[in-house]
């Protein structure tokens, strides 16, 4: 087919492989921290040294610094550049994650109702990227990935979610400023057509007992009848999601109040994509069995609060239902792709299998046998 004829994602996603290519093919010149001190220059002042502290690379390369300016000041930075490894930068750049989580922090984080980190520098040139922010280490509680959140942080995602959807709630629109939100939400559809089911037939093959037959039977159904699926996991009403929201992309502060990280994933999405996962992920299954009705009426209730729509008690605990079958997928493509360590995806495969199975989440999908 030629190029003329392929529908603008594919078109996108094509040129993004190609130039990102090209990129590992050549390699590059400049260090990181060449770069580091060039962004920081303008913002903070001349920088004399930088001391690198630990750092670690799945979907990025992030690393904690200490930036030393000649004036004698210093600053604790955290610093996100592309993955080292090739296969996952292809990836990553296919998906445009991190071309979004720039776009966010340039466009939406001054404005967003929930907390973000500081931006110190936010640079995408089509096949590199450079994000640089405070780092929070010693200001606020970090989690692992795999930690489970107390009753108290929950409650307070809860109530954040809920502000942050509020404020997003319709503005995703196409031709606006926007728009990109939307076509993110596209780009993931039709990557999702290509590598969905490969992909989830080689994390259950990783995972092996720990999903069992029928629950993997349901997922690889799940694949096969993925437009069925994208359709009733992404129809309108819209809103601004973060869509990776686990405890180790939350910090909290003062009385536990949630600080937002890693944007990669934000697009235009259905409200329940961010509670479900969320519960889903973030707490144990005992936890979420006891307390996601409550869960579920507060973020009703503050939604509407905040200046969102008055949700419908079932026509929500169903959206709910639906969106715990993508927690399991997630973490099943994560599996695949080697995206987290294997001890935070044997720890999410337990909670995320434990939700699908207590909320009948395929049969929530109503997908053909």
């Amino acid at each position: 087919m030629a190029q003329g004829h392929l529908r603008p994602p594919v078109r996108d996603l094509l040129a993004t492989v190609a130039r990102v290519g090209a990129d590992i093919t050549l390699g590059s010149s400049d260090p990181v921290e060449a770069q580091l001190r060039r962004a920081l220059h303008g913002r903070l002042g001349t920088v004399r040294r930088v001391d690198w502290l630990e750092g670690g690379s799945y979907t990025t390369r992030h690393r904690r610094a200490v930036v030393h300016l000649v004036s004698g000041a210093r600053h604790p930075v955290f610093v996100k550049t592309p993955s080292q490894a090739p296969t996952t930068r292809l990836v990553v750049e296919a998906a445009g994650l991190t071309a979004s989580e720039v776009r966010f922090y340039r466009t939406l984080a001054a404005n967003v109702p929930v907390q973000v980190p500081g931006l110190l520098h936010a640079r995408h040139d089509g096949t590199r990227f450079m994000l640089v922010l405070e780092d929070l280490n010693g200001q606020a509680d970090l989690p692992a990935c795999g930690d489970a959140c107390t009753a108290r942080q929950a409650l307070n995602v809860i109530n954040a979610l809920a502000d942050l959807h509020a404020f997003g709630w319709g503005r995703p629109q196409r031709g606006s400023s926007s728009g990109w939100l939307l076509a993110q939400a596209d780009r993931e559809r039709t990557l999702g057509t290509w590598l969905r089911l490969p992909l989830i037939r080689r994390g259950l093959d990783l995972a092996g007992d720990q999903v069992r037959p029928p629950l993997a039977a349901d997922l690889l159904r799940y694949a096969r009848h993925q437009r069925i699926a994208d359709r009733r996991l992404t129809e309108p009403p819209h809103t601004l999601v973060h869509n990776d929201c686990h405890t180790g992309n939350l910090a909290f502060g003062a009385e536990d109040h949630p600080v937002f990280l890693d944007w990669q994933m934000v697009r235009a999405g259905q409200w329940a994509r961010d509670v479900a996962y969320f519960c889903a992920l973030a707490l144990d299954p005992e936890d979420r069995r006891s307390g996601e009705g409550l869960l579920l009426d507060r973020y009703r209730r503050r939604l509407r609060a905040s200046g969102g729509p008055d949700l419908d008690a079932d026509e929500a605990r169903a959206a709910y239902r639906r969106h715990a079958a993508y927690a399991l997928e997630a973490v099943v493509v994560t599996l695949a792709l080697g995206a987290a360590p294997r001890a935070v995806i044997d720890t999410w495969l337990a909670r995320a299998t434990a939700a699908a199975n207590d909320l009948a989440s395929f049969e929530a999908l109503d997908l053909p046998a």
